[in-house]
């Protein structure tokens, strides 16, 4: 049976795994690959920060505020008192809120920038994610259109494993023979 409507994307990502996805009934799709380099977390005011970060980071921004509790009266400072107190080292940022009271309290929302050593891979269809994953980067990828549940330059053979076929690298079946036969002549 030919499909025509079905996409097969591979990608390979920096350490050197290929992964492969088939979208049937999904063409045409469109693939972006970018770098994370933006994050947020949530903290409470009650424990030391201790965040890290998938990269380098570059820039630390909050919003919010924390009480000291313990003060009488209490105290209470914006985020950016902790951000003036933290230490970032390469990716990951430390502070205490404040060491002479346990009981700080408050809701901060932070932002954290940084210099990606990841990379994301969207695939969509009319404007909508259909697929995603994150990987080292960097990314690499292609996508083919797929007839008779393989791409070109492409062989099908039976498999065990869903969906029942794998798709094999003419390419690389006509390289790996040679050597065999290469192999076989030499001995």
């Amino acid at each position: 049976m030919v499909d025509d409507t079905a996409a097969l994307l591979t990608y390979t990502d920096g350490d050197n795994i290929t992964k492969s996805v088939k979208f049937v009934g999904a063409m045409p799709i469109d693939v972006e690959v970018n770098n994370i380099n933006k994050e947020h977390f949530f903290s409470s005011g009650n424990a030391p920060l201790n965040h890290f970060a998938p990269g380098s980071i570059t820039a630390v921004s909050c919003i919010g505020n924390f009480r000291q509790i313990a003060s009488n009266p209490s105290t209470e400072l914006p985020c950016t008192y902790i951000l003036d107190n933290a230490l970032i080292t390469d990716n990951r940022i430390t502070a205490e809120y404040d060491s002479l009271y346990s009981d700080n309290s408050g809701d901060m929302d932070f932002t954290v920038s940084y210099i990606s050593t990841e990379n994301i891979i969207r695939a969509f269809r009319n404007g909508e994610i259909i697929y995603k994953d994150v990987r080292k980067a960097p990314i690499t990828f292609k996508v083919d259109c797929i007839k008779d549940s393989c791409p070109d330059g492409y062989l099908k053979c039976e498999s065990d494993n869903y969906p029942g076929y794998c798709c094999i690298s003419c390419s690389e079946l006509k390289s790996t023979i040679a050597n065999i036969t290469a192999s076989v002549r030499n001995k």
